[in-house]
């Protein structure tokens, strides 16, 4: 099998609702990065767009197989993200990696999370009734 290396930048995260060690324990860790673009509060999850490289979103790389890549396109495209290479900074150097993004046009309210951190800025987030998951309402 093939490996690939995907950013996390939101709920797939150490900490956020569907972490990748929870959700996909075959994942492997490969650390802490970030990626040029604006992170914004969708609601029960966010979004990155990358359009938008003014600022840096704060995220990390997992190695994963050709299995959990499949997996996480369908995840993804539930929300209407889709897949895309982007260059990565890791511990003082750059790698490609793969992200997944929304059209930002499919967002037209959004909310900027202007630390770049979605793990810190759910944290202190307000819930609102259209934040709750479709399938826990």
């Amino acid at each position: 099998m093939n490996k690939h290396l995907v950013f996390v930048y939101g709920t797939l995260r150490q900490g956020g609702l569907r972490a990748m060690p929870n959700l996909f324990p075959d994942s492997k860790f490969v650390g802490r990065a970030s990626l040029r673009g604006s992170l914004y509060d969708l609601g029960p999850y966010p979004a990155l767009l990358l359009e938008e490289s003014d600022s840096s979103v704060t995220g990390e790389v997992y190695e994963i197989d050709d299995e959990i890549l499949n997996k996480l396109d369908e995840i993804e495209a539930t929300a209407q993200y889709w897949r895309k290479q982007v260059e990565v900074s890791f511990d003082n150097r750059s790698m490609i990696c793969w992200v997944y993004a929304p059209d930002a046009r499919s967002y037209p309210q959004r909310r900027l999370i202007t630390s770049g951190d979605w793990i810190e800025y759910a944290r202190t987030k307000t819930v609102w009734p259209e934040d709750v998951w479709p399938d826990e309402a």
